[in-house]
């Protein structure tokens, strides 16, 4: 079915198995869709999509860098988000 719609297979089952999970369910039906976040947790959070537009937006803005790991994600927690992380023992 080139250049047309996707026919609907039934619902998608999301499963998320190394949190946090970024979900975007779709109901081709209804024409609806939202993007999700699933925490540590179990936690499923609706997230605006012009949120993670921006984010995506600031993604390839850090194209080049690599990404932090291990005090460096302390370290840019506190200095830019005010934040104390979590330790991953918590989770």
């Amino acid at each position: 079915m080139a250049g047309g719609r996707r026919k609907p297979q039934g619902p998608r089952k999301y499963k998320c198995t190394d949190p946090p999970c970024l979900h975007i369910v779709v109901d081709e039906r209804r024409g609806i869709f939202k993007v999700f976040l699933e925490d540590y947790d179990g936690l499923i959070i609706p997230i605006p999509a012009d949120t993670l537009r921006r984010a995506c937006s600031g993604l390839s803005e850090a194209k080049g860098l690599r990404e932090a790991s291990g005090d460096e994600v302390d370290y840019l927690a506190r200095r830019y988000l005010e934040a104390e992380p979590k330790e991953e023992e918590e989770w």
